[in-house]
């Protein structure tokens, strides 16, 4: 995050490191990080010592830490979900976490967008429902409140919620 803050690029943590933020604990062995645009976000990153992953045109490995960096496009998709990832606005050097919101709303679009290779999301979506105890007056963008309200009946189906 400070050398994207240091070169004024805007920057929004999503994908695992934030479910965890949001109260779920779970293995990530790679940070999500979206800002507005990933080629000038690359080049500023490797410039400053992080190692371009072959193959790769998103991500990247902290030499040091030997994290994983993935970038996603602000205001763009990764994949073929009904929604856009956000567009982060905020420049700095302490991570910026996405809402609990706009978590669930990229983790839902995502799962929409490819149901079998992305069940993962829909798993972190259910651990974040039990975590933050959420019901149907958490409101979420149209194209995934549906899903959501599905997947809390469901969950009440087999007893995994008290509410």
């Amino acid at each position: 995050m400070r050398v994207l803050a240091e070169h004024g690029i805007p920057s929004l943590v999503v994908g695992g490191y934030a479910v965890q933020e949001h109260g779920y604990a779970r293995f990530t062995s790679d940070v999500d990080i979206v800002v507005p645009d990933v080629a000038a976000a690359m080049e500023r990153l490797s410039i400053s010592g992080f190692r371009v992953n072959p193959g790769s045109s998103m991500t990247l490995t902290d030499r040091v830490s030997k994290v994983e960096i993935d970038l996603l496009p602000g205001d763009g998709a990764v994949g073929p979900g009904p929604l856009m990832l956000p567009l982060p606005a905020v420049v700095s050097e302490e991570p910026t976490i996405a809402t609990l919101r706009t978590l669930i709303e990229i983790k839902l679009s995502s799962y929409l967008g490819s149901p079998v290779s992305r069940l993962r999301d829909l798993a972190d979506v259910i651990e974040l429902i039990k975590a933050n105890d959420l019901d149907e007056s958490f409101a979420l963008h149209e194209a995934v409140a549906g899903k959501f309200i599905e997947v809390l009946r469901d969950m009440r189906a087999e007893g995994n919620r008290s509410k």
